[in-house]
């Protein structure tokens, strides 16, 4: 009689630890699909972000062309030049950026946190060098 509750106890705390442990899982794997959700839903706001920065740059360029295409007079032939010469440093770098991004998207490939902070570095710079210029 002892053995049978004994063995009656035994088996209720494996089935209480395998049911604990089931449960445990299924937390985990709710835990991980919210982490991985909210992950990408950040690097889709971050890829927002950089989507944005890139509109507010070439906006800016447009500015700079606008510069150095307005007539000048003859002592200020060198601002044209000036302009021109910015507005074609401006644009290379722009472009460069504009190239990675779509290298990424043709080839599929989600950027992730670090490619898209680089993009967003790379973007504050020149807008930050285009605001610059046109003070």
């Amino acid at each position: 009689m002892k053995a049978l509750l004994f063995f009656s106890i035994l088996a209720t705390v494996s089935i209480f630890n395998l049911a604990q442990a089931q449960t445990d899982d299924i937390q985990r794997d709710i835990t991980d699909g919210k982490i991985q959700a909210a992950e990408a839903l950040w690097l889709k706001d971050l890829d927002k972000s950089v989507s944005e920065k890139q509109q507010k740059a070439l906006a800016l360029i447009t500015l700079v062309a606008a510069q150095a295409n307005d007539r000048f007079s003859i002592q200020d032939e060198l601002k044209k030049e000036d302009a021109e010469y910015a507005h074609i440093g401006f644009v290379a770098r722009f472009q460069g950026i504009r190239e990675d991004r779509e290298a990424l998207a043709r080839k599929e490939i989600q950027p992730d946190y670090t490619t898209l902070q680089n993009y967003s570095k790379r973007l504050d710079s020149l807008i930050s060098d285009l605001q610059a210029f046109l003070k």
